[in-house]
């Protein structure tokens, strides 16, 4: 397998202050400043985008109604009508399906 050549520059402007603590950093890790930097900038995670924070309230909120479902199924087991659990359970994944199958982009 071929190694690519890195001819490509990136220059970056920084304090003193900035390339000590970076320098440090770096060498903390046993790393090269180049490696540091390289490594950090292509597995930095971008902040989640306004429709993923969305998609993950609905999952919190479709988590807490199975949670209040099932401390109910708990609570009154004897009284617990089997086709209304089957029914919400049902409903609950069918929203569960349809929040996974929403792209995130």
């Amino acid at each position: 397998m071929k190694k690519e050549n890195r001819s490509a520059w990136i220059k970056l402007r920084v304090t003193q202050a900035e390339k000590e603590t970076i320098a440090a950093k770096a060498e903390a890790q046993d790393q090269t400043v180049a490696d540091f930097l390289r490594q950090r900038a292509l597995d930095y995670r971008l902040r989640q985008t306004p429709l993923e924070k969305e998609r993950l309230r609905n999952l919190a909120r479709m988590g807490s109604n199975l949670n209040q479902l099932g401390r109910w199924v708990n609570t009154h087991k004897s009284r617990a009508d089997a086709l209304d659990v089957l029914a919400a359970l049902a409903s609950f994944e069918r929203e569960l399906k349809a929040a996974m199958e929403e792209p995130c982009t």
